[in-house]
């Protein structure tokens, strides 16, 4: 949160600078939705012995960009945040039977977000074509989100798999909590396309895909009903993203315009070490758990409609 604010205030003094240095200042203000799933595995060896998916419904959103220009330059700044809801449900698969990769045990929760919170800085180079512009970037973004799985049903048979005949075993209250830090480098690049209409209306249509060549997370996973909580540590993976943007320029508003986007994220194969402990009265340090290894998967989809509000704008004067 300290980089957060330090990066804030950078953008404020350049705020206040950019009339002496021909610096173009824009807010873009936004709100949307988002949905998907994010799944946690436990693994015993090779063996996937655990499952669980956590997925989220329709989750509003609300997010603000600042973006600096200077000449072909852009550096951007977003900050985008969910609103806690009751967002979906969890499933977990356990895989406990040797030489079986059918589920052995299932349970189902309703899904709570505690919190989503992503940010991310961006630097691109905008290469103008005639009405066409392509703008490479690079950049480094970090996410925080939680949920807290609550009441459901347990089946667990006496023997053999899992069916979905067994007898629903009711739950009260929290069963599983799970927090996910994830920070990755991105390449990306933008292509568009600008029309004008007469009377200076304008509209431009782009899309935008990028690619994350290597993934840290770290992850909290508290089993309230068992008193335990795991940790895992993860590495490596890769993962990417591609949207579209369509944006809406009026006659007479100052350059103020409206953006469309709709876009989807995916992040796999993530890796590494997972550790334990017991919780409560008598806590205990995390251990490594030998033998035992963890990984996380996410995929998002993305829909949001923005406000584009230039500040400081060259073109306008």
């Amino acid at each position: 949160m300290k980089i957060v604010i330090s990066i804030l205030f950078l953008f404020l003094v350049f705020f206040g600078i950019s009339p002496s240095y021909g610096v173009e200042i824009t807010f873009i203000l936004e709100t949307g939705f988002r949905n998907g799933s994010t799944k946690e595995f436990v693994f015993e060896g090779d063996k996937c012995i655990s499952l669980l998916e956590w997925n989220d419904r329709v989750v509003p959103t609300v997010g603000f960009t600042g973006q600096i220009g200077v000449r072909n330059f852009t550096f951007r700044l977003n900050l985008d945040f969910a609103v806690p809801v009751i967002s979906g449900e969890m499933e977990n698969y356990d895989y406990l039977i040797a030489d079986s990769f059918s589920p052995s045990h299932y349970s189902w929760h309703d899904v709570y977000l505690d919190k989503d919170f992503k940010f991310s800085i961006e630097g691109g180079y905008e290469i103008q074509l005639k009405n066409w512009y392509i703008t490479p970037s690079i950049g480094m973004q970090y996410l925080n989100r939680k949920w807290t799985a609550t009441d459901g049903y347990l089946q667990y048979p006496d023997m053999g798999h899992w069916t979905g005949n067994e007898q629903k075993v009711n739950l009260n209250g929290p069963v599983i909590g799970y927090e996910q830090a994830v920070w990755y480098p991105f390449a990306a690049l933008e292509t568009g396309f600008t029309h004008i209409f007469p009377f200076e209306c304008k509209i431009r249509v782009s899309i935008k895909c990028g690619i994350y060549p290597y993934i840290w997370a770290e992850t909290n996973d508290n089993h309230f009903l068992r008193n335990t909580q795991f940790y895992d540590s993860l590495r490596g993976g890769i993962g990417g993203f591609i949207g579209i943007f369509s944006s809406f320029f009026p006659v007479r508003t100052n350059g103020i315009g409206f953006i469309f986007y709709s876009g989807s994220e995916i992040i796999k194969n993530v890796k590494g070490s997972t550790s334990s402990k017991n919780t409560g009265i008598a806590n205990g340090p995390l251990i490594i758990t030998e033998g035992y290894s963890g990984k996380t998967e996410i995929m998002q989809w993305y829909t949001s409609l923005s406000i584009f509000i230039p500040i400081h704008n060259r073109d306008i004067q």
